[in-house]
C-alpha cells in the first residue's frame, strides 16, 4: 500500500486509541463506520464519541427513501478511564480494534436493529493533515479516514441483510467548534473493484479548503482541490453532487452522486448545527458504486434558505 505526498500526517502508532488532553485541557474522540447499500435502498452508520471526562454517546442509524429513519438509536452516558477504543462497550454497542488502523469489529443489538461486522482496511489510514490545505484547528487535532471491506450482517425491519461489500470509517480527536464553519460537504464513494474517492469541502472565516484522497490502482493520492456542484430539494436536503476531484499529481477523478435517501442529525450545539447524511448511488469515472454525502449547515441559516426558497 502506497500513499503519495511528503506532508507529515501527524499521527503515531497509538492514535486509534483514546486521547487525553494536556493538563487543564479537554479532549474528544469520535469514531464512525458506514456502508451504503443501493441494492437494498439503505444506508447505515455507527457514530461514537468519547471525552476525556468519560462522557460518551452514539447514534446507530439506518435509513432509506422514506421521510423517517428505518431505525435511529441514540444513547449517552459515562464510562470509566479504563475504557479504551480497542475494546469498548456501552449500551449494546461493542467496538474492538484487533489491529489498529487495519481491522475493527463492531456489533450492536437493540429491539429495533442489530448488526455485526468486521472491517478490513483497503489502504493505509489517511490524515487530512496530508492535504495541501491541512486540517483547520476548529475541526480536530487530527482526523483519519480509511476505506475498507465489510463482512457481517444487518437485521432491521424484519429483514436480514448479509454484508460482503465496501464501507468506510473515520476517527477524529480534539475539541470541535461547530460554530466556526459556514458550511461543509463531506463524501465517500467506493466501487467493488476498489476505486475510492473521499472528499471534504469547507468554508470558514470566509476561506475555502479541501481535503480527502483518491485510491487508484492500489495507490492513495491526496486531494488538492475539488470543483463541485450540488443540488438540493425544497427542504435543502442534498439530492445530487457532481465533483471533479483534482489530486496532487494533477489528475482529475469524476464523481457523480445521486441520493436515494437522507437523514438529518441535529448536533444540539449552540449554533443549532444540522448534519444531513445522504445515501447515494455513485459513479467514479463512470464505474458504478455506492457512497455517502454529508452536509453541515448552521440551523438558523438553513431555515432561512428553506423559507426564502433558496
Amino acid at each position: 500500500m502506497t500513499t503519495l505526498g511528503d506532508i507529515d500526517p501527524g499521527f503515531g502508532p497509538d492514535d486509534d486509541l483514546r486521547h487525553w488532553p494536556e493538563p487543564g485541557g479537554r479532549m474528544r474522540d469520535s469514531l464512525f463506520w458506514e456502508t451504503v447499500m443501493p441494492d437494498e435502498q439503505l444506508g447505515m452508520q455507527v457514530y461514537l464519541y468519547l471525552t476525556d471526562r468519560g462522557k460518551t454517546g452514539y447514534n446507530v442509524s439506518v435509513w432509506g427513501p422514506g421521510t423517517e429513519p428505518v431505525a435511529l438509536k441514540l444513547a449517552q452516558g459515562t464510562v470509566g478511564d479504563d475504557m479504551d477504543l480497542d475494546n469498548f462497550e456501552f449500551e449494546g454497542l461493542t467496538v474492538k480494534q484487533p489491529e489498529l488502523r487495519r481491522t475493527a469489529q463492531v456489533s450492536y443489538a437493540s429491539d429495533e436493529v442489530s448488526l455485526q461486522f468486521d472491517f478490513t482496511a483497503l489502504h493505509d489510514a489517511f490524515s487530512y493533515k496530508s492535504n495541501p490545505d491541512g486540517l483547520p484547528s476548529w475541526f480536530a487535532a487530527n482526523r483519519l479516514e480509511q476505506t475498507g471491506h465489510v463482512t457481517g450482517f444487518l437485521e432491521v425491519g424484519g429483514r436480514r441483510i448479509a454484508w460482503d461489500r465496501k464501507g468506510h470509517r473515520d476517527h477524529s480527536w480534539g475539541v470541535r467548534n461547530w460554530g466556526v464553519p459556514h458550511h461543509w460537504k463531506w463524501f465517500i464513494a467506493y466501487t467493488e473493484s476498489g476505486r475510492v474517492v473521499n472528499g471534504w469541502i469547507w468554508i470558514a472565516r470566509g476561506d475555502w479548503g479541501f481535503a480527502g484522497y483518491v485510491v487508484k490502482d492500489g495507490v492513495t493520492i491526496p486531494v488538492s482541490h475539488i470543483k463541485h456542484k450540488a443540488d438540493y430539494d425544497d427542504g435543502m436536503v442534498q439530492t445530487r453532487l457532481e465533483a471533479d476531484v483534482v489530486d496532487i499529481t494533477g489528475e482529475t477523478t469524476r464523481l457523480v452522486m445521486e441520493s436515494f435517501g437522507a437523514i438529518k442529525l441535529p448536533t444540539k450545539d449552540p449554533m443549532g448545527t444540522v448534519i444531513t447524511e445522504a445515501a447515494c448511488r455513485v459513479t467514479i469515472d463512470g464505474e458504478e458504486g455506492a457512497g455517502q454525502f454529508e452536509t453541515h449547515w448552521p440551523g438558523q441559516y438553513l431555515q432561512h434558505l428553506i423559507e426564502s426558497g433558496r
